[in-house]
């Protein structure tokens, strides 16, 4: 999927924090990109919002500790479905266990970013999914 970034991009972030869904929408706002953000709050809402609504965004920001359906099954649908396979997606988890890493490569998220503790390098994250979409970065850890 190749991605004109001078377009308005729909991003759908699947976060039940509310506080880091309204620090995503700050950070991404730090970037030139220009942007739409959807939202699901749980795992359920995420596949239903994929399934039945067959929305197609351009890029997807996916929590993977979820209430109803974790990040893993929503990755997982979006990979198993022909339509959405190619969605590029950025695991954003508080996580940095190894564990949760391995896992997260082997069902192949575009990039794995763990959340930041302070603000200023929250800020950050929307400069490097910036860098990401436009192909200069492949990997980052904060």
């Amino acid at each position: 999927m190749e991605m004109l970034l001078t377009e308005t991009l729909t991003i759908f972030i699947v976060e039940d924090n509310l506080g880091d869904v309204l620090l995503v929408r700050e950070a991404l706002k730090e970037s030139s990109l220009r942007f739409e953000l959807r939202h699901a709050a749980d795992g359920e809402e995420a596949i239903q919002a994929i399934r039945k609504d067959r929305l197609r965004p351009d890029l997807v920001l996916l929590d993977i500790n979820l209430p109803k359906r974790d990040g893993w099954e929503v990755l997982t649908e979006i990979r198993s479905n022909p339509e959405t396979k190619d969605i590029p997606i950025v695991v954003l988890s508080s996580s940095g266990s190894p564990e949760d890493r391995e896992r997260a490569s082997q069902n192949i998220p575009s990039m794995y970013i763990q959340k930041p503790s302070n603000l200023d390098d929250f800020l950050a994250v929307g400069k490097i999914i910036e860098g990401f979409l436009r192909g200069s970065l492949r990997s980052a850890a904060i």
